[in-house]
This record gives structure tokens, C-alpha cells and sequence, in this order.
């Protein structure tokens, strides 16, 4: 999953590291007001050594921008917002490296590291189905970008996105796959039944319509639960929230919220997305020891191994999904089992420090 950035043959060990001023240039989220959580991570959890400063958006993103839906209304607000925050210079005084997270593609006076989940032209094909002579520009422009001598190198999160950005154009050798840092958390509380929780702001994409018709066709279920947060989409989902009274259904809940009263006495955690880069909810529920129910989507089936700490479908497999929430609803050992190798595997892949480590490596190329 990781690959630690090597030093070239012949080239002389660096001296002890040094502290190191870093300037993090990252979107607000539309609905939270923070920073993504992609970013949100790394800022919680420097590397050794490391100091960060966010550098705040002047211009704060419409919130039907927290959705990724491809229409031209959204597409004009985001381009409107884009170009104009790029007018804006950054005050860049006193940082060694900068860290910039996503589509950002302004011109940095220094070395800089470039973010992001998964390739460009793998975000454009994957979600909103662009490719052709479109696709093929902007992933050239976006790998020339990435590609000059002041990139010192583009953290991705899994070995799918790192082989994206090479089909893109990107230098294969300026491509490290460091995910951010989770720390485990304790498990959750006792309780009766089986809990299931879906996090999802886009209904189609993240998999709503499935989760909710799959819970429903659950047999034997009156023990069984379904925390439900995000948007519902259709008519069909919406009678069955009013019609269930095991399903508790939110639009969104505060992350205190979601800390305090709902993870910790979560049993399964449900995905199943149609498209993804990474789905960093995933490995919140991991971490926490909770076993995952999700589809084969690349970057899933990386962290989730099938039948170890999770359970996993093909896309649009809705009785399959079916098939594997009833495994669990009806095998507590299942699901404890399952829970304690998803910590496990949490702790392995996305430990602070070990990503820490990592990342203070790739800040320090080019020094």
C-alpha cells in the first residue's frame, strides 16, 4: 500500500532532520465550513518536525458543491469560484514546502507536494464519464503541471489512483501513495441487535437506493437497525423511511454527533458505492473495529480484504449486498471477528506515525 520515497544510488544521506515550516493550500468543504477531510487528517496529525499553516479560502464553494453531480448549473458555480481564487495570490512567506490537496493548480515561488485521492483524468472518466479528446488535454496539462522541477512529488492514497497518475502522464518516480492518518479509537458500546450505518451525501453514487432496499428485504430482521445519513433521491427511498420504523434517516448529522452517539454503537458499517477514490469512511469504521460491507471498487478492495475484515460485492449487485449485510446480522461472532482484523488492518495501513514518516520523507525531496 505505501511505497517510502528512496534516495538514488550514490546519493549521500541527509543530515538530522530539521523542522519544517509547511503551508497547506486545501478547499473548504461547502457543508462543514473546514477543510476536507482528506486535509482535515493531515493538518490533525503532523509528521515529526512538522509545523503547518492552512491557508484559508478567501472564496467559500456553493454548497451544491459538496456534490460531485455533473450538471451545467455546478459546473458553473465551481469554475466561476476556481478561477477567481486563483487570481488571488497565497501569502507563501516562510514556508519551506507547500502541500496543495486536489484540483488546485496554482503556481507556487517554491517546492511544493501536490494531493489528491485519485488522477485527474480518473476523476473525470470515473465520475462524471468524460474522456475523448477533453479528458486527454486536461490530463496533459494537469501532468505538466505536476511534472516540473518545483513538483517535488504528488501523494496519492492507493496503488489504483498512483497508476492513474501515471496513465495520465504523470513520472512514475514523483508518484508516492501515502493515505492519511487515522489512529484507532476504542470499540463501541454494548448492545442489543445489529446496528448498520450509511454515510453518503450523494444518494446514486454512494449506493442509498441499494443500501435502503437491501436492509428492507433483510429476513428476520427485528433486531436490526439502519442509521441512514445523507439525502434521500427518489420517492422509492423516501416511503421506505416512513415506512420502517428501524430506519432512522438524517440528511446530515454533526460530527460530534456522529463521534458521541452513533459510531460507538455502530455494528456495521455499509458502502455500496458505485464510484469512489478512496471512501476515507471506510477506514473510519475500520479503525473503530467495525466490520465493512461495501462493492469491489479498486481503492475499497485494497484496505477491505473480502471475508477478513469486511465483506465485499461487484457494483450493482444489490443481492449480494443483501446477502452480506444478512451474514452479519445474523453472526455476531462474524462480526466481531471481522471488527477486530479491521482494526488491525487500520492500524497497519494508516498508523500517524508511519504515514508521518513518509510524508516528512517526500517534503524533504529536492532539499
Amino acid at each position: 500500500m505505501e511505497r517510502t520515497p528512496q534516495r538514488a544510488a550514490g546519493e549521500r544521506p541527509r543530515g538530522p532532520a530539521r523542522d519544517l515550516n509547511c503551508l497547506v493550500v486545501a478547499p473548504t468543504d461547502p457543508l462543514t465550513g473546514g477543510p476536507r477531510t482528506g486535509a482535515l487528517r493531515r493538518l490533525l496529525n503532523p509528521p515529526p518536525g512538522v509545523r503547518y499553516k492552512l491557508a484559508t479560502d478567501r472564496l467559500r464553494y456553493p454548497k451544491r458543491a459538496a456534490s460531485y453531480e455533473f450538471n451545467p448549473a455546478n459546473v458553473a458555480l465551481v469554475a466561476a469560484r476556481f478561477a477567481l481564487e486563483h487570481i488571488i495570490p497565497i501569502d507563501q512567506k516562510g514556508a519551506a514546502v507547500v502541500h496543495s490537496f486536489f484540483w488546485d493548480v496554482r503556481k507556487f515561488d517554491r517546492r511544493w507536494v501536490h494531493e489528491s485521492d485519485q488522477s485527474f483524468g480518473q476523476f473525470m472518466l470515473g465520475y462524471n464519464n468524460i474522456g475523448g479528446t477533453v479528458r486527454r488535454l486536461a490530463n496533459e496539462g494537469f501532468s505538466s503541471y505536476l511534472n516540473s522541477r518545483w513538483c517535488a512529488g504528488a501523494v496519492t492514497w492507493s496503488e489504483w489512483a498512483k497508476r492513474g497518475f501515471a496513465e495520465d502522464g504523470v513520472d512514475p518516480s514523483k508518484v508516492f501513495v501515502i493515505p492519511p492518518p487515522f489512529e484507532a479509537l476504542d470499540s463501541g458500546r454494548e448492545h442489543r441487535g445489529c446496528n448498520f450505518l450509511y454515510i453518503g451525501r450523494e444518494f446514486r453514487r454512494k449506493g442509498g437506493d441499494a443500501t435502503l432496499r437491501a436492509f428492507r428485504s433483510l429476513k428476520g430482521g427485528s433486531g436490526c437497525r439502519l442509521v441512514f445519513v445523507g439525502p434521500l433521491g427518489t420517492a422509492e427511498s423516501r416511503g421506505i423511511v416512513r415506512s420502517d420504523p428501524r430506519v432512522g434517516q438524517s440528511d446530515s448529522l454533526p460530527g460530534g454527533t456522529l463521534q458521541s452517539e452513533v459510531w460507538p454503537v455502530t455494528d456495521v458499517f455499509v458502502l455500496p458505492t458505485r464510484a469512489d477514490a478512496f471512501a476515507l469512511a471506510v477506514v473510519d469504521a475500520m479503525r473503530r473495529g467495525i466490520p465493512v460491507v461495501a462493492t469491489r471498487i479498486p481503492a475499497i478492495a485494497e484496505v477491505v480484504q473480502d471475508g477478513v475484515s469486511g465483506l465485499l460485492s461487484e457494483v450493482g449487485d444489490e443481492e449480494g449486498l443483501r446477502d452480506n449485510m444478512q451474514r452479519l446480522a445474523d453472526d455476531s461472532e462474524a462480526r466481531l471477528r471481522m471488527g477486530r482484523n479491521a482494526k488491525a488492518r487500520a492500524g497497519s495501513l494508516f498508523s500517524p506515525e508511519k504515514v508521518g514518516r513518509a510524508l516528512r520523507e517526500v517534503y524533504r525531496l529536492g532539499e
